[in-house]
């Protein structure tokens, strides 16, 4: 017998969320404050099986235009094993309305392996990122550059050298805005607004959690910086940018190199690189796919499924699609996905 109990102090869902195997930054409570911001409701459910934890999601229900609505948990539910997804699905919609439900456990899928199928589940498109790298942080900072590419290892010992690696926090942000939003324009990337970080610095630094500025400086200017976010184990770098200036100083690599460094000081065991493009020749991030992969690691994939709820969900699904091809062919003149 399934139970829904819903979560509404925030302490308690991240203990929670951070016992599962599975489980995401992104599934933390201060995501979800984080996404108040731009319309979403954030609920926190937890799936009881036996009085046991068997699944727990932030979910985000959003209503759209007609009376629809769609409910959404990012790189979730939280899992203890993925052959659950299907009972912990059946079990969220009983708590939540909307046309459908779209789940994205962070279950880190080796690539190139079939993602499985479950009754009742229809394999979906991705909202987040559905490729990315992990690196193991377990291993110790010099088997993790023994790993890296040459190249690579060569740029990081450059780096180590050449710039000054700092991690920050609120008084850093003008400096990380500025290069964020730089890199943006030069690679015709959508961005929200200033605030919408500002948030994410502040509300992931949330109990049993974190979220901190990584920095490269030269002379005390900075070339590159990365809005870093920590949580059930790993480190994720969901922000950043980087000036084109002093490309000698190889900073870009050492301000990943500062967020790694911290990560492993406080025990994390995965440093995410947060997206790379699922075919990469040709593609749009062809560059950050190759920059990213030179740090080594696992290529892994994050399978999503959608649990239809009303008879609107294939109309809704085709519409979202073709406002997504949209916005990419009026932003970079492409109709592909920028990690697609």
């Amino acid at each position: 017998m399934l139970e829904l109990v819903e979560i509404k102090e925030s302490e308690a869902w991240n203990r929670l969320v951070a016992g599962f195997p599975i489980a995401s930054p992104l599934q933390s409570w201060g995501w979800g404050e984080v996404k108040r911001l731009t319309g979403w409701e954030p609920r926190r459910l937890l799936v009881l099986e036996g009085g046991s934890p068997l699944g727990a999601a932030q979910v985000l229900l959003r209503p759209l235009p007609g009376g629809l609505c769609l409910a959404y948990a990012p790189r979730g539910p939280a899992l203890g094993r993925l052959e659950d997804l299907p009972r912990v699905a059946r079990a969220l919609a009983k708590g939540v309305r909307g046309t459908h439900l779209v789940l994205e456990p962070e279950a880190g899928l080796p690539v190139g392996e079939a993602p499985p199928t479950f009754a009742g589940l229809f394999q979906e498109e991705p909202i987040q990122p559905g490729h990315s790298l992990w690196l193991d942080l377990t291993q110790g900072e010099e088997a993790l550059l023994r790993g890296m590419k040459e190249m690579h290892r060569r740029n990081a010992r450059l780096a180590l050298r050449r710039v000054e690696l700092a991690i920050e926090g609120e008084e850093a942000f003008p400096e990380f805005f500025r290069l964020f939003a730089e890199t943006n324009r030069r690679a015709r990337l959508l961005q929200h607004a200033e605030g919408y970080y500002r948030a994410v610095l502040k509300e992931m630094n949330q109990p049993l959690g974190e979220a901190f500025l990584a920095l490269a400086r030269k002379d005390g200017e900075a070339l590159a910086a990365g809005l870093i976010v920590g949580f059930a184990g790993k480190v994720a770098y969901l922000y950043g940018g980087s000036a084109r200036k002093h490309p000698e100083a190889k900073a870009p690599m050492g301000m990943h190199l500062a967020a790694i460094r911290h990560g492993m000081a406080r025990g994390y065991r995965v440093y995410d690189l947060w997206g790379v493009p699922r075919t990469p020749e040709g593609s749009h991030a062809e560059g950050l796919f190759r920059f990213k992969e030179g740090f080594g690691g696992k290529r892994v994939q994050f399978p999503a499924y959608a649990l239809p709820l009303s008879p609107f969900y294939r109309p809704l699904r085709a519409l979202l699609r073709l406002r997504r091809t949209w916005v990419n062919l009026r932003v970079r003149r492409d109709p592909r996905d920028v990690l697609g």
